[in-house]
């Protein structure tokens, strides 16, 4: 009988064969096997090499056009040192062969051999230095004081950057030497440092932070054996030339050896410091390195990352330092990076697009120490004509888009629940004088928090759905939709000039838009057909702050101002002194420049109001349950159905708090596959769930041809169920065209709870 897997697996590895020689007939394949040998060529799947190291013997002779494939399923550990690359016709290509789930390049190591050391601790020697140390796939805690929480600077040293002295911290003299300290130093930002010394509650630094230490923030210390005292907690002693001693509290009665434990001991999954261009790397996984999945530092051309899954790194996912042209990162998945995702710096036409990021920077005292944007996403600074487009973000620590330079497009992202470790940022943010003739538009964005941990009482929230920090010119911010944001939908920030913030939605959030002129002149905004709707008595539709009353930071037009509690929604403060105002009031602050054609709606005229989006290309409606009565904001009767724009939202209004009404939709409804070839897989594609007050599961289930799953790398099938918490679900699907006839496919993946249902249309070939 035949092994249709083994057939398919051998009919894709001489595709694969053919493609790469049939575009360059020099070019060379070699192939990486977990159960290959270094003593083989690599030149054919049948005789693959083994080992990373192997491959670093040659790397630096690979050819324009060759190709290394790692074979699927398998987990290579090591850090590929790359000094070479192809040309614009003929890349050198990283990727993978066979079947089965992407491989992977792995930073850790396997942890084994454990012994009882006491209690329950349990010991462990290894031949490397472990920086990190995961459980079953989770990142562990370094043994650390306090176990939860902050400590407090009660006094900075006469330089601050160099140590503080805290008097609570009573243990003998040395007691912290080694140790490391993680202090809040500011509000966007946590450092780190090992401690220099220790004595009478004073903390010496071994480096100097780049931001003071300040009294009244708060810190904490770990990487202390002594301190190894809870579940989950770990420490490593070096106590060898290389490698020591790891040591981990285990759960009660646990055997070690029923667990998966790794430690991260390589730096680099790819590394490169030569000038190379036209690489490609897909089809890979990287985790777990001590600094980055990817970092190349030379000057770069055409370097591109399809398919890729990136997970457990320290500090960055890719970093791409100094000169980059034409790279491309798309279709790749970042997920529990302590630091960053993706850090450019100095990149011109490039390209981010299509991929999934989720849990960025979310351990406070981690991340990149010495930055001011250590816990975010994408971090782009002096990048020149990039485009940031279809991204998903889920929980980030700090911004989940910061983008420096000019002529940059940030469009049609989806940024759920930014700035959940640190304050003073955005879900999109840029700053600086060469910030200027960038584009912000069609993004989603739900859930700007801000976190005080770790600051002194008194601090407020500053967090921002959209903002131009300082300097920031010429900007146009159109057609976004912001909701509960903890300060302001779009920030201002001193000297920010000649902006054209033009029909967003600003919804539910404590400022729809906020000016604040600081030292230097803000002049020349035009602020226009924007939607400022504020849910409580808290939240006004403008907010100025200026050294004196009645500065105008440019022209505000044709724009709805809305709250169902108040009607002075215009707070205008100087000093400490705040003053609200109506619109009445407001108009004659500012004369002819504040308003025309706009529009106030407040009070009676609001009962229950519900945003309706459509993260989509194609026009929406959504049908009205006509039990009860529907307004637009010009208290026009709506009946039936409303009908959305792609990428945009409609705020209705309604006798009835609709708010509370049952709902799935998608970010996302039609997905493309192309052409893929009967018994083949696809590259997964996604979309985004989502789901409120929902009092059952949800399930999705694919047509022919198709299959879903919560992985982009593994797990898929026919039909899977989403369980939400507290009826709330915000879930990315994986879709893989998997065609078993030659024939075009058109269909949907239905999502149905209840009687609801949310379709994503499908399309792909396979003639």
């Amino acid at each position: 009988m035949l092994n249709t897997n083994k057939f398919h697996s051998s009919l894709l590895i001489l595709l694969i064969c053919f493609i790469f020689h049939s575009d360059n007939s020099s070019a060379a394949v070699y192939y990486i096997s977990n159960s290959g040998n270094d003593a083989n060529n690599g030149l054919s799947p049948v005789y693959p090499i083994q080992s990373i190291n192997k491959l670093n013997s040659f790397i630096n002779k690979l050819q324009p056009g060759d190709a290394v494939l790692f074979e699927r399923g398998g987990y290579f550990q090591g850090q590929i040192n790359l000094g070479v690359g192809g040309n614009e016709n003929n890349p050198i290509v990283f990727g993978a062969y066979g079947t089965g789930k992407n491989p992977a390049i792995s930073g850790s190591v396997p942890v084994k051999n454990w012994s009882l050391y006491k209690g329950n601790i349990f010991k462990a020697e290894t031949d490397y230095d472990i920086k990190n140390l995961f459980f079953n796939g989770k990142q562990m805690t370094l043994a650390r004081y306090p176990n939860t929480g902050f400590l407090t600077v009660k006094e900075p040293f006469s330089d601050a950057t160099k140590g503080f002295k805290d008097d609570k911290l009573t243990q003998s003299p040395s007691y912290w030497k080694g140790s490391n300290v993680r202090i809040r130093t500011i509000n966007w930002a946590y450092e780190y440092t090992p401690v220099k010394s220790f004595s009478n509650g004073s903390v010496f630094f071994q480096n100097p932070v780049y931001y003071p230490a300040q009294s009244g923030w708060g810190y904490y210390l770990d990487n202390n054996l002594n301190e190894l005292d809870t579940l989950n907690e770990w420490y490593f002693e070096k106590n060898k030339k290389n490698g020591g001693t790891v040591y981990m509290i285990f759960p009660s009665g646990g055997n070690p050896g029923n667990y998966v434990i790794e430690g991260s001991a390589f730096s680099y999954g790819f590394f490169s410091a030569s000038n190379i261009g036209n690489v490609i790397v897909r089809d890979i996984e990287l985790r777990n390195q001590v600094e980055h999945g990817i970092s190349f530092s030379g000057k770069k051309t055409g370097i591109k990352f399809n398919n890729c899954t990136f997970s457990g790194q320290m500090k960055i996912g890719i970093c791409l330092l100094n000169n980059s042209e034409n790279c491309e990162i798309t279709n790749c998945r970042f997920t529990d990076i302590n630091g960053k995702a993706i850090y450019l710096l100095e990149a011109e036409q490039s390209v981010v697009s299509e991929n999934v990021f989720a849990n960025i920077g979310m351990i406070p005292g981690y991340g990149v120490t010495k930055s001011a944007f250590g816990m975010s996403a994408i971090i782009a600074l002096n990048c020149n004509s990039i485009l940031i487009s279809r991204n998903s973000f889920y929980n980030t620590g700090h911004d989940a888009i910061n983008c420096i330079g000019y002529k940059n497009t940030i469009e049609k992202n989806v940024i759920s629940n930014s700035l959940l470790m640190v304050n003073d940022g955005a879900a999109i943010k840029s700053y600086g004088k060469n910030n200027t003739n960038s584009v912000w538009r069609n993004n989603f964005i739900f859930n700007v928090k801000g976190n005080l941990d770790g600051t002194p009482r008194g601090t407020h929230t500053v967090a921002m759905g959209a903002y131009l920090d300082e300097y920031c010119s010429n900007m146009n911010v159109i057609n976004n939709t912001i909701t509960g944001c903890g300060n302001s939908a779009i920030n201002f920030y001193n000297e920010t000039n000649n902006n054209f913030i033009k029909s967003n939605v600003c919804y539910g959030n404590q400022f729809g838009i906020f000016f604040y002129k600081d030292k230097n002149p803000m002049v020349n905004n035009y602020t226009s057909g924007n939607i400022f709707f504020g849910k409580d008595i808290n939240q006004f539709s403008v907010k100025i702050l200026a050294g004196s009353q009645g500065y105008a930071p440019g022209k505000f037009d044709s724009n709805y101002y809305c709250n169902p509690f108040r009607d002075d929604v215009f707070l205008y403060q100087t000093g400490n002194l705040k003053t609200s105002y109506n619109y009445n009031g407001w108009k004659k602050l500012f004369g002819n420049i504040a308003e025309s054609g706009s529009k106030l709606v407040t009070g009676n005229q609001i009962k229950y109001s519900k945003l309706f989006t459509n993260m989509s290309d194609d026009t929406s409606t959504v049908l009205l349950d006509q039990v009860y009565s529907y307004y637009d904001l010009n208290m026009k009767s709506i009946y039936g159905s409303v009908t959305i724009m792609p990428w945009s939202s409609e705020i209705i209004l309604s006798n009835a708090d609709i708010e509370k009404l049952p709902e799935i939709y998608t970010a996302v409804n039609y997905l493309n596959f192309g052409n893929v070839n009967d018994g083949n897989a696809s590259v997964p594609k996604w979309y985004k769930l989502f789901g409120n007050n929902l009092k059952g599961e949800v399930t999705i289930s694919a047509p022919e041809g198709f299959e879903i799953s919560f992985s982009g790398d593994e797990g898929f099938s026919k039909s899977i169920n989403v369980f939400p918490e507290s009826g709330k679900t915000e879930k990315i699907i994986f879709v893989r065209f998997v065609p078993d006839k030659e024939k075009s496919y058109y269909d949907s993946v239905i999502n149905t709870a209840g009687n609801l249902k949310a379709e994503v249309r499908l399309r792909g070939s396979s003639r």
